[in-house]
């Protein structure tokens, strides 16, 4: 049925656009084969449903009248898509700025908005704009949204709906429900936020979405976003909270160093040995946050205790409690770890006539088009492409004679298009595609070595004339990739990258509390996870490798030699796509469990199967949570992050990775009873 129903919806759409004075119901029925094959109430719901269809995948339907002293007779409405209106403005660009629109676009690793960025780098296609990728600069930013309340706050704030949601404030007890009118959501200082008026207070406030405890219910109502409102302004008010107070704490001996100060920094006494336990050393850490540094404290489990403050202390035994009282929580549920954690999703007539839209410009800009180059560009396999070639030969103008379809030929793999010439234009870009690609490019604008290109402004301008309605979702949207206090660094790992020199690393590995020395050709540079990283050649690992840039304690040139581009360039060819994690064939096979907090795990490790723990436990105090398989290198580094969430992960397998987690849990817990045994 879908095929058929898509050649209906071109075959309208294709009329619609044809006559100026449009069509009324009855000649619609009359000129489109379906429908005049249809019954008076298969007709009548046909063309309602299909009409619908047009108007959500934002194509723009009118309905007017021959007579305006007869709006209401059905017989006198007549309906049309107005071209300038449906086609995309006759906007080009150049080189440089569809190097800036490929990064920007592919910036998005938030589903529904890399979607998004993706279309309108297929319809752009037919606007000069090369779809290939070109890394610009070695440089590839990325934005991804792990909170789970990302998703549903972004369709609120476009659909101008009243949230509620709870909310734990750090000072606070206990969480509270909060009742909000989104007005915008964007990213600072490494976290997201949402900004809106607080109904509660009845007034504007900022609420940190990794700070929300329950999952975001959508009420009833709507609201109006004040007329200058943007979240980039909004959140330019937030000021990143100085160090108010100096912890002391207490490590092992080589242990806990990205805690300590760098020698000599002279921002702290260096550390040295505890008066009151000499096998430990003291030294102190800036804290302006006591949640987040208890966060990380907790994460280095018996290696680390508080002494002071009282309140830092108590954070992380709460954390550590937490992590035992779900270590110990029965029963575990037991699920169906089948399904892959990117499920195949079931394609719809509307998901294939949008495919249509873009491939049939694509395909007229771009004759004698590589069939399986296509497929790849457009996403599907090569077979599916002819599918829709097959099914674009037996459409065209009302009548369908041989001169009104469309032609379409593919013979020795080269695509020809031809006679359609209603199609012949890209669509609009719809406000999420303009506003994906907008938001991307002003991000780009305050990374070092990309914000200064004259294309970046070029390309914002052009984009924004193409599609002025997308001024929405920008005003409601931000994200910041900047690299922060790690500019200078990133600037010099950009010239190395740019003059292809080897460099040397000192490199902190966390999980072997180690300063390790790397020389490393250095390939490019990309942002994941609001953190910016080095990939390059690691001559001490034999392989590729990913370098967290806050963990370079050093870098310097690696005498003369030069980097290795023939490797570059056959790495790209068998692993196109930059991934954070490297796969292995040693690598461990992890289960674990996820509350509805730390269901950003599956996301950020790229789990490959996951299930939902309630949906076997009939409504039991397990819904909301996630049951996910993990790939990992190495398994030491998880007992620190299962202390590190407090309550929110636990390894249920293998039971040997279990079983160690439960070991540095009351390691962690007897260390900090020995000098404090009632915060205990």
């Amino acid at each position: 049925m879908a095929p058929k129903r898509t050649e209906r919806l071109l075959n309208l759409l294709i009329a619609l656009l044809e006559r100026r004075q449009g069509y009324s119901r009855e000649e619609l029925r009359r000129v489109i084969p379906a429908y005049a094959a249809a019954g008076d109430e298969a007709f009548e719901r046909m063309f309602e449903r299909d009409k619908a269809d047009l108007r959500d995948l934002g194509l723009p339907l009118e309905s007017f009248s021959d007579d305006s002293y007869f709006d209401a007779d059905l017989h006198t409405v007549r309906y049309r898509i107005h071209p300038d209106r449906y086609r995309l403005p006759p906007v080009r660009f150049s080189t440089d700025e569809s190097a800036v629109l490929n990064l920007a676009s592919r910036m998005w690793q938030q589903a529904s908005l890399s979607s998004a960025a993706g279309r309108a780098m297929r319809k752009l296609s037919a606007r000069g704009v090369d779809p290939a990728r070109d890394v610009l600069l070695g440089v590839e930013p990325r934005i991804r949204a792990t909170e789970p309340a990302f998703g549903p706050l972004l369709d609120a704030i476009l659909a101008r709906r009243p949230v509620s949601f709870g909310y734990q404030r750090p000072e606070a007890a206990a969480p509270q429900t909060r009742h909000l009118q989104p007005w915008g959501i964007g990213n600072r200082f490494g976290h997201w936020y949402v900004v809106g008026h607080d109904e509660d207070r009845d007034a504007e406030r900022t609420f940190r979405l990794s700070r929300m405890t329950t999952p975001v219910i959508t009420r009833p109502g709507s609201y109006t976003v004040p007329d200058r409102f943007t979240v980039a302004g909004a959140l330019a008010a937030l000021v990143q909270r100085a160090p108010t107070e100096t912890a002391t704490v207490v490590a092992r001996p080589g242990t806990a160093l990205s805690l300590r100060p760098p020698a000599g920094a002279g921002t702290s006494p260096p550390p040295g040995p505890d008066p009151a336990d000499p096998d430990w050393e003291r030294f102190t850490v800036p804290c302006s946050d006591v949640e987040i540094l208890a966060e990380e404290l907790a994460g280095h489990g018996p290696h680390v205790r508080v002494l002071h403050p009282p309140t830092l202390r108590d954070a992380v035994v709460r954390r550590l409690r937490a992590a035992r009282v779900l270590a110990d929580r029965a029963p575990v549920p037991t699920v169906d770890l089948a399904t892959p954690a990117r499920p195949h999703t079931q394609r719809t007539s509307r998901d294939d006539l949008t495919r249509l839209l873009d491939l049939v410009p694509y395909l007229m800009e771009h004759p004698g088009a590589d069939l399986p180059a296509t497929a790849r560009l457009f996403d599907i396999t090569p077979a599916q492409l002819v599918k829709d070639l097959e099914l674009l030969f037996v459409c065209g103008l009302p009548g369908y004679g041989p001169d009104q379809l469309i032609d379409a030929s593919w013979e020795e793999g080269a695509i020809y298009i031809g006679n359609a010439d209603e199609l012949s234009e890209p669509v609009r870009l719809t406000v999420d595609e303009a506003g994906a690609l907008i938001v991307g490019l002003q991000a780009l604008a305050a990374v070092p070595g990309i914000g200064q290109r004259p294309a970046v402004e070029a390309a914002l301008a052009k984009i924004a004339s193409a599609a002025s309605d997308a001024i929405d979702l920008t005003a409601s949207l931000h994200a910041d990739v900047a690299a922060g206090d790690g500019a200078g660094l990133l600037a010099t790992l950009q010239r190395d990258v740019r003059e292809g020199r080897r460099i040397v690393l000192d490199y902190l590995v966390p999980h072997r509390d180690e300063v390790t020395r790397r020389s490393v050709d250095p390939w490019r540079l990309f942002s994941a996870n609001d953190q910016w990283y080095l990939q390059g050649w690691c001559y001490r690992s034999g392989d590729v490798r990913n370098f967290r840039l806050d963990r370079i304690r050093a870098v310097a040139p690696d005498g003369e030699a030069l980097v290795d581009r023939q490797r570059i360039i056959e790495h790209d060819r068998t692993d196109p796509d930059i991934e954070l994690f490297t796969r292995s064939d040693d690598d461990v096979e992890v289960t674990v469990l996820l509350s509805p907090r730390g269901r950003w795990v599956a996301d950020h490790f790229d789990a490959e199967r996951v299930a939902e723990a309630g949906s076997v436990t009939n409504g039991s105090v397990w819904n909301g949570w996630l049951v996910a398989r993990l790939r990992v290198g190495t398994t030491a580094w998880l007992p620190g992050l299962v202390t590190r969430a407090g309550g929110d992960i636990r390894v249920l397998g293998p039971d040997d990775v279990a079983a160690s987690c439960s070991a540095w849990i009351d390691d962690a817990l007897a260390v900090n009873a020995e000098a404090h045994p009632d915060a205990v």
